[in-house]
Parts: C-alpha cells; sequence; structure tokens
C-alpha cells in the first residue's frame, strides 16, 4: 500500500513497480539524444517476471521523460558505465520522494560498493532467480543491501513482455537472447568480467519458440558472441530458416573463414553481423588477448560475407601501446576497401572492473578518478595516458577517422558493391539511410556531459 499523490489518498490496489533504462545524459539544448535504440530486453524480461498483481511502469530514460511524481513500491533502475551518473541523478529524485530504489545491470554488478551508495539496494548479476523475492522485500520494507544473483545454467523459459515497449520510438526489429557472455579473455571487455569468461546457450528449442511468437520480420540475436558454439549456431540456421525471418547478430571471426558456414547463415535470413576486428596490429590484438583474430584471415572473412549478401558492421579500437601515426589512416583505407556496410573507429574505454582498467590503474595511468563520474569528462574523451600519443591526439585521430569514412566520397565508394551494400533496391535504400544517419552522429554525441547538467532543459 503506497501513498498516492495523483489522488491525495493512500492506495489500496496493486502495488507499482516502475523499471527505468537510464541514458548517458542530454546534449545541450536537445531534448534527447537520438541514436538507433533498441528495445532494452533486459527490462522486458524483468517484466514479463514480475508477478500479476504488480502493476509495471516503465520508462525509457533514452526517449522519454521520466514522471518523478508517481509514487511506488520499487523503481528498478538498469545502468551501464556510461549511464551510471545519470542513473544515480534518477535515484536520488526518487529516494527524496520516499521511493526506494533498487540498481542493477553491468556496471551496478562491477561496482556494486560505488552503486548502494546512491540506492537502497544493489542486484549484483543476473536478476532472474531473485526478482520475485526483491519485489516482495520491497513490499514488506525489508529490502536487503545487495542481492547475489544465481547464473541460471542452462538458459531456458526465458520470458519477455514486449507489450513494455509498445508506443516508443524503437529500431522495428525484435531482441532475442541466444547466449549469455564469451569464451575469449578480451582485456578491455566488461562482458568477460561480468560473466568471468564464460558462455552459455539457450536451446534451439527455446529459442525458436521466441522466435516463432515475435511479430516483427527483423530480429536481432542477442548474443556477445554468437559463433561461441559452431554446432549449435549451425542448427539453429536450420531451425530458424523456416520462419523466413530476417535476422542479424554480433559475433567473432569464429567460424567465417568457412564459406559453407558463412552460406548456411545468409540462407537462414542472416542480413548484417557485428565483427570487433579491433586492430590492424597484430600486437596490438596480443596486447588485448584477442589472439583469435588473425590479420591474414580478415579480407577472406569479409570476402565470404559480401559474396553472400551479407552487412558488415567492423568495429576497431585505438589507443594501445603499438599504436602508430599512420594505423588510424590505414584502417580507414582497409575499411573502404573491403566496402564495409558501416564501422566505429573509438579510442579504448577502460571499463571499472575490467583487467584494462586494473592494469592502468595500477600504472598511474588514468587521467580521472572515476571517469564515468566525473563533471568534466565528456562523451568521446579519451580517460587515460595512451603510451604513443597524447589523450587529446588519440581522441582527433578517432574523429578525423569516422569523418573520413562517413564523408560523402566514400559513402558512394563503398555503395560500389553490387553483391552487398547496394545489390538490391531495398539494400540501397537502407545503406543511404544508415550511413546518413551515421554520418549526424559523427559530431552529434561528441563532447556531451555524462548525467545531467543543474540549469539545463534536462529533467
Amino acid at each position: 500500500m503506497i501513498p498516492s499523490t495523483e489522488t491525495g489518498f493512500w492506495r489500496i490496489d496493486m502495488p507499482r513497480l516502475i523499471l527505468i533504462y537510464a541514458s548517458m545524459g542530454r546534449a545541450p539544448g536537445r531534448k534527447f539524444v537520438r541514436s538507433w535504440q533498441q528495445e532494452p530486453l533486459a527490462m522486458g524480461v524483468l517484466a514479463a517476471l514480475t508477478p500479476a498483481e504488480w502493476e509495471v511502469v516503465f520508462f525509457d530514460d533514452r526517449v522519454e521523460a521520466i514522471d518523478y511524481s508517481l509514487q511506488a513500491d520499487l523503481v528498478g533502475i538498469s545502468i551501464e558505465t556510461y549511464s551510471a551518473k545519470r542513473g544515480y541523478q534518477i535515484a536520488a529524485k526518487f529516494r527524496k520522494n520516499g521511493v526506494p530504489v533498487i540498481f542493477g545491470g553491468y556496471h551496478a554488478t562491477l561496482c556494486p560498493d560505488e552503486a548502494i551508495e546512491h540506492a537502497d539496494s544493489v542486484c549484483v548479476g543476473e536478476a532472474e532467480s531473485l526478482w520475485q523475492g526483491i519485489l516482495d522485500d520491497a513490499l514488506h520494507s525489508r529490502l536487503a543491501k545487495r542481492y547475489k544473483g544465481v547464473t541460471v545454467n542452462p538458459l531456458k523459459d526465458i520470458p519477455v513482455d514486449r507489450s513494455l515497449f509498445a508506443g516508443k520510438r524503437y529500431l522495428k526489429l525484435s531482441l532475442i537472447e541466444t547466449g549469455r557472455g564469451c569464451p575469449f579473455k578480451c582485456n578491455f571487455c566488461s562482458i568477460n568480467a561480468f560473466y568471468k569468461s564464460t558462455y552459455r546457450r539457450r536451446s534451439i528449442a527455446d529459442i525458436i519458440k521466441e522466435v516463432s511468437a515475435v511479430e516483427n520480420k527483423y530480429i536481432f540475436f542477442v548474443d556477445d558472441n554468437f559463433t561461441g558454439d559452431i554446432a549449435s549456431a549451425r542448427e539453429l540456421f536450420r531451425e530458424v530458416k523456416q520462419y523466413r525471418k530476417r535476422w542479424m547478430t554480433q559475433l567473432s571471426v569464429a567460424g567465417l573463414t568457412d564459406r559453407d558456414f558463412v552460406q548456411e547463415m545468409a540462407a537462414s535470413g542472416c542480413i548484417a553481423v557485428l565483427i570487433g576486428f579491433e586492430s590492424l596490429d597484430g600486437l596490438n590484438l596480443n596486447s588485448m588477448n584477442k589472439s583469435v583474430n588473425r590479420l591474414d584471415e580478415f579480407s577472406r572473412i569479409l570476402s565470404n560475407l559480401r559474396e553472400v549478401g551479407i552487412f558488415v558492421y567492423g568495429t576497431f579500437v585505438f589507443g594501445y601501446p603499438h599504436d602508430t601515426a599512420d594505423l588510424y589512416g590505414r584502417t580507414v583505407a582497409f575499411a573502404q576497401e573491403e566496402k564495409m556496410f558501416i564501422a566505429a573507429f573509438n579510442h579504448l574505454v577502460p571499463f571499472p572492473g575490467t583487467a584494462l582498467y586494473r592494469e592502468l590503474e595500477a600504472a598511474g595511468k588514468m587521467r580521472y578518478d572515476k571517469w564515468w563520474l566525473s563533471d568534466e569528462y565528456y562523451f568521446g574523451e579519451v580517460p587515460f595516458k595512451p603510451e604513443t600519443m597524447t589523450a587529446k591526439e588519440v581522441e582527433e585521430r578517432c574523429l578525423l577517422a569516422r569523418k573520413q569514412f562517413y564523408s560523402i566520397p566514400s559513402i558512394m565508394r563503398r555503395a560500389l558493391d553490387g553483391k552487398c551494400n547496394c545489390g538490391s533496391a531495398r539494400n540501397i535504400l537502407t545503406y543511404v539511410q544508415i550511413n546518413h544517419m551515421l554520418r549526424k552522429e559523427v559530431t552529434e554525441k561528441r563532447g556531451v556531459r555524462l548525467g545531467f547538467r543543474e540549469g539545463t532543459n534536462a529533467t
């Protein structure tokens, strides 16, 4: 039973849960930072696990304003490192009104001692096994300071309440989880830190049950390494093909030198993949513990994917010890020559809880104490001291790489790929729309401070 500011009387009907997906922040003078927002799948899972007697209200801070006047029995806020500061600001407003707040997500798990300073409770790890108990504790005013989730293995029966996303401005595709974690040990990866280098796969029957239930023609298979289990991936290709869905995912290079494997992917409906190539320098790949990436295989992998019409989103990271001044230009040229559909040229980010962060902190190379909470840090800034050039030089070179790749001449040159990027009228439209959007985004987010600042139009 909670007091209602809507009526001025005590409510005696169903308890209320407010779920919030925190944003990174706002650009000055802009209501929202628009990008290609996807449905936050974890919010749908929590909503589905919430007992029917609870009212669930969901706010996606990236696309809509939050109603702080609502009273609730519990507010659950999902935070990542870039959105932690904003999440803490949201929590403070609800707690000021006497509403208890619990944090969950990657950042809350990797920095629980920090998160609890801004909330009544923190959920560490996966919440599925704990969620109904947490709600019951909140309802009876006995919320614990910390809950530690039990790893669910095997992954099965993961419910998703997609009605939560109705009426919000998301990409028109459904997210379906196929696995969690990654077996590799890349030193920069928060996924590795969260899941301790483990990988779990849902059963094919469980995945297909969800595929058959979603209405969207387009699906994003949420998996930090879709090819973490090649045999399982092949079985999924065979089963998903009958539903005539068009799907995309993110994966490692594992299996992609096998033309038959790539052809099976395409035949099952795969239209796009995100691949972390990371670097064109072998010493850099070794230093990040990503020896699975072999430079001599990159072109063959990309050729295999282009041949069957699968779009490639290639990602590259700079700021490693073996970077040279010419590496940036060579990387852009490589992405252009290989006709990548889109690409990202980002600086290295030391996320708390990762091996990389611990190494840089121990060496005294961090430029901020908790950069994600600093009032001075801005999106696109390099928060550590690189070895071969200054932080500002790395930032500017990454920006130049993006500008070069998304320049009009570059977009036109990459369009000259009849098999893939512009292989059909639909492909041409998609290619132009997405490249135009990312061309605008090159400078749109740059310089945005994390969280909201007093005196802006943010709430």
